[in-house]
């Protein structure tokens, strides 16, 4: 069994932020919506930010990230997203009006620019480390968004990110046997239901709906992305419609397998 570090969530310090940070190695992890509170001095190690989409709560710290830690930086922070997530970025974001473009600014002690982005492929496989693979899928959300499918070896962990559909989940799980577990979303109460569907977002009511055909395979349901105004409500109706799902809510720091 594999296992990899949480952080943001329930009980997270600074819960008005809901993006997470899944931390693939020391040097790799998925979407930046609170690097710095939660890895501090090893931000400057890291190389590689895989995003989702480009939501603020899930990059917003790409920026202080570079800021904080411009000075003891020695490689470029590579960026890797869907074509559209980066144009994003680069167009409303990292474009010397909200934030500096740090991909114009060189190094302070070593060659190349601060910042690289790097567009990928959804379905193309790309590599971490020696034993891991990660590979993008499509998500449902109100912008361009994908989740990934993190493989070790002989399992993986499919991270769905923001979505509303789970048909492109029901697809991976059928199609990719190695997956042990699942990160899925669940943003507001079961009375939030036009709301979630406008925003593109779940409820308990639709996710149990929506994953009902997967209830039976011995999967672990890790879910995440609860607003926090709405944490006892949702937490309350997890309970009550979960079924027969092994089910965690993730919390700030929480380890999860698969």
């Amino acid at each position: 069994m594999y296992k990899m570090k949480v952080f943001g969530g329930v009980n997270s310090p600074i819960s008005y932020r809901q993006g997470n940070v899944f931390i693939l190695n020391e040097k790799s992890v998925i979407d930046a919506g609170c690097m710095l509170t939660s890895l501090k001095g090893k931000c400057a190690e890291i190389e590689t930010i895989w995003l989702t989409h480009s939501h603020l709560d899930h990059i917003v710290d790409i920026a202080f990230v570079l800021d904080t830690y411009y000075a003891q930086r020695k490689v470029a922070l590579k960026i890797r997203g869907l074509k559209e997530t980066l144009e994003a970025l680069q167009k409303h974001f990292l474009n010397n009006h909200i934030w500096p473009d740090f991909s114009s600014i060189p190094l302070a002690n070593a060659k190349g620019m601060s910042l690289e982005y790097e567009p990928i492929k959804i379905g193309e496989c790309y590599r971490i480390d020696e034993r891991t693979t990660i590979e993008a899928f499509p998500t449902d959300h109100t912008v361009p968004s994908c989740g990934y499918i993190v493989n070790k070896e002989k399992s993986a962990i499919l991270i769905a990110a923001d979505t509303h559909s789970l048909e492109s989940i029901i697809k991976c799980v059928s199609s990719k046997k190695l997956i042990r577990s699942l990160v899925v979303e669940c943003s507001f109460p079961s009375a939030f239901d036009v709301l979630a569907k406008t925003s593109k977002h779940l409820t308990p009511t639709l996710l149990f709906k929506g994953l009902k055909s997967l209830e039976n395979r011995g999967l672990k349901l890790y879910i995440n992305h609860l607003k926090p105004s709405y944490v006892d409500k949702i937490t309350e109706e997890i309970q009550t419609m979960k079924g027969d799902w092994d089910v965690t809510i993730i919390k700030n720091g929480d380890t999860i397998s698969y």
